[in-house]
């Protein structure tokens, strides 16, 4: 197929641009090399993004590994065994070494299985003109429906009105007869672009003229977070592209960053790097090992000689007006970096309405393991495959249950180019010599269930004012605000009333408006339910809740490539109870909206039998209470929330808080109820973060009056002052409003 020669002229245009900033660089680009010639990584990046990186690998090669395999490298199996992330101080040329080297053996076994899995998000942008189509550039999905190109290859909605992204546009000698899928682009729906970053966002119609959805392609989701890739001689680069609108081809190994920005330096949002492209590569994705995007391809930086002439690829002299864009040399590529591009388009001007559709789209999750075994509907695959007559290429990998697929239906392959080209099956026909096992749901739950609107939470009751047995309010927001900016008012409630309450099945939250994390998470335990739901039950992933703009929550990027978890404010152990099994596992389903979540440093949200830290932690008080309500036969109310201060850490454009509090109240049979309030503290373990360099420091637990915690929040908490079981002793000359130290169980006062 022919290209579209109109591109031509942004093509030279962006060369033009990258030939400038690539003879700025010299200097520094040449020390660089110097440096890792003489194998002195430090020399040639920050420690910063030496010390993200690493643990960016290291956290791969755990989920990899599952706890079952362990690394050959010393050096890395003791990083990958430990809790505690690598810091700047441990860092050294030998341990990047090494980290790097042994990850990528011992991740080459998923390699190419991941890689063809990271291509099929990866099409060729076709557009229509007279009759015929004619390729303009790559593209690839980057949420669900979602194509990312770039400017040059979609300069306005008009014309990506007439384009559409071509799926499946590769060779497979080695399976069934692939069949290309257009599906068309919808600008009407949604569109964005940016000449400065040269970037295009675009929807994509959710069914292909032959009836394929375009979710069975998966996405790759972009992370704006450091940690991706190193200047260095060991950290490929691998490229997904349609080279002059060519079947798609997968560039991978030996290709390397060559220069990107340390510090205050002037490369700006772009990287470049080594790689074999053409015309038509433009819009590619730039992926790292583990298959992460790294930067969007826009241009190649062409071959000058000392006259300042740009030179064809036998190295005379290339004129503009003699000789074809393809005739150009290119010593090197120009990206632009993720972390730029998901900073601009967070900050791009969008109606409300498209501002929401973006912000749904760029925070679904999806991982290589998600799509590694999607099949196209089996309709599709009779057509295509009307004999089933195929023959089987094994990967080497052994199979298992994750990996199984229906007998007789094949997974769709990839091509690559090593630069060899190679087809990889995902799967392959099922074992004749094992029963056949029923393959699990491979896409990720966002998919599979409908989307959720805001009346879908008509059912839920929320938080029980009457729980036990006497009325204890939902903690009110004070009229005057000093730590948070006042609660936010619902825009779209499920219930009328509920202005500022967000209602899930047994909790309920108040979200902090100018936080954008909740002021209070207000739940009931029932040790006496019917039916509860394990931590094995149910999802496990995370979404955003409907009711409220996404824009006011938390999502996933400020939990990525970092030490922070996504803290359950409501514990799901807490809360996943119902008169059936089924209204368990929505209860436990109900605590996975960001609403209820906040960074936490990991050991802080994992209790000690997990991390095996031997740390005093929120966990371990949980499961305390949690215990003595069972022996009891209690039903306790709990409130969970942060402390919000003014020395909390930044993370992006949010605070992470340095403390949070747990009030519980119970009531033993006709007794008066009783109450007990605690503050927990993180502030020595993220003092360092997102730098990493952290010493493990300790948790600081406290139990405290709830008058005391009352008076550093914006909350009210009621009749719970007056059952404050330490209250109620007069020790005040032992201690002030920092309470009690907790430093075993048995020192909480109930």
């Amino acid at each position: 197929m022919a290209m579209d020669d109109e591109i031509d002229g942004a093509l030279l245009a962006n060369a033009e641009a990258a030939a400038a900033r690539w003879k700025n660089r010299t200097r520094i680009r040449e020390a660089r090399t110097d440096a890792l010639t003489r194998h002195e990584v430090l020399a040639a990046d920050s420690p910063d993004r030496l010390v993200a990186r690493l643990n960016n690998i290291i956290s791969d090669v755990r989920k990899s590994g599952g706890g079952m395999l362990t690394p050959e490298s010393s050096v890395l199996r003791k990083f990958v065994e430990r809790p505690l992330p690598v810091t700047i101080a441990e860092l050294s040329d030998q341990i990047v070494h090494e980290v790097i080297t042994g990850a990528r053996d011992f991740l080459s076994v998923e390699f190419l299985d991941r890689g063809s899995a990271a291509a099929r998000s990866v099409g060729r942008v076709l557009m229509r003109a007279k009759g015929i189509l004619r390729a303009r550039g790559t593209g690839f999905l980057v949420g669900p429906g979602l194509l990312l190109t770039n400017e040059h290859v979609l300069t306005s909605a008009e014309l990506a009105d007439r384009c559409v992204v071509q799926m499946d546009y590769e060779q497979n000698r080695f399976g069934p007869v692939k069949q290309p899928q257009e599906f068309a682009l919808e600008p009407k729906r949604f569109f964005l672009n940016d000449h400065t970053l040269d970037y295009a966002l675009v929807a994509v119609a959710v069914k292909s003229t032959q009836g394929v959805e375009i979710s069975t392609y998966g996405w790759l989701p972009l992370n704006g977070a450091q940690g991706k890739i190193t200047i260095s001689e060991e950290d490929y680069l691998n490229i997904v592209q349609h080279p002059r609108g060519r079947e798609k081809q997968v560039v991978i190994r030996n290709n390397r960053v060559l220069d990107m920005r340390t510090a205050a330096e002037g490369l700006g949002p772009f990287l470049h790097y080594e790689g074999n492209t053409e015309k038509g590569s433009s819009g590619a994705p730039v992926m790292n090992d583990g298959w992460e995007v790294v930067g969007l391809h826009h241009s190649g930086v062409p071959a000058i000689d000392s006259q300042g002439n740009w030179l064809r690829k036998d190295d005379r002299i290339w004129d503009k007006e003699q000789h074809s864009v393809e005739e150009i040399k290119w010593v090197a590529n120009e990206a632009v970096r993720i972390s730029s591009l998901v900073a601009a388009i967070e900050s791009a001007p969008l109606e409300k309405e498209k501002r929401a559709y973006l912000n749904e789209a760029m925070s679904a999750t999806a991982s290589m393991e998600t799509f590694a075994a999607i099949r196209v509907p089996e309709s599709v695959v009779d057509k295509l495959n009307p004999t089933k007559d195929v023959r089987e290429v094994s990967s080497g990998r052994r199979s298992g249950p994750d990996r199984e697929i229906s007998k007789d239906r094949w997974v769709p392959s990839a091509t690559i180019e090593v630069p060899l080209k190679i087809t990889l099956s995902l799967g392959r026909v099922g074992n004749r010599s094992a029963p056949a096992r029923k393959p699990r749901p491979r896409l990720p739950a966002e998919l599979l269930e409908k989307k959720l609107e805001a009346q879908d939470f008509a059912d839920r009751d929320g938080y029980a004012r009457k729980f036990l047995g006497v009325s204890v309010s939902l903690p009110k927001v004070k009229a005057e605000s000093k730590f948070g900016g006042g609660a936010l008012v619902v825009p779209r409630p499920a219930r009328p009333d509920d202005r500022t309450e967000l209602r899930y099945h047994n909790y309920s939250v108040i979200l902090c408006a100018k936080r954008r994390l909740a002021y209070v998470s207000a739940c009931n335990l029932n040790f006496a339910a019917k039916e509860t739901a394990g931590r094995k039950d149910g999802r496990s992933t995370w979404r955003k809740d409907p009711r409220i703009e996404f824009a006011d929550q938390l999502g996933d990027r400020f939990y990525d490539y970092n030490d922070y978890d996504r803290g359950h404010l409501t514990r799901r152990d807490d809360v996943a109870w119902g008169d059936t099994f089924e209204d368990a596992v929505a209860a436990n389903d109900d605590t996975f909206f960001y609403t209820n979540s906040a960074p936490q440093y990991f050991l802080f949200n994992r209790p000690d039998e997990y991390t095996g830290a031997g740390l005093d932690l929120w966990g371990d008080l949980e499961n305390f209470i949690s215990e003595q309500g069972e022996a009891q036969r209690a039903r306790l109310t709990v409130f969970n929330g942060p402390i919000f201060g003014e020395q909390d850490k930044p993370l992006h454009d949010a605070l992470v808080p340095l403390s949070f509090y747990k009030i519980v109240i119970w009531r033993d049979g006709t007794e008066d109820p009783g109450a007990v309030g605690f503050v927990l503290d993180q502030s020595d373990l993220i003092a360092s973060l997102p730098e990493e360099a952290i010493d493990p420091g300790r948790f600081e637990l406290r139990q405290c009056r709830i008058a005391d915690i009352e008076d550093q929040l914006d909350l009210d908490f009621g009749v719970a002052k007056k059952w404050d079981r330490l209250g109620k002793i007069n020790v005040s000359e032992a201690f002030g409003a920092e309470g009690i130290e907790i430093a075993s169980l048995k020192d909480i006062r109930l």
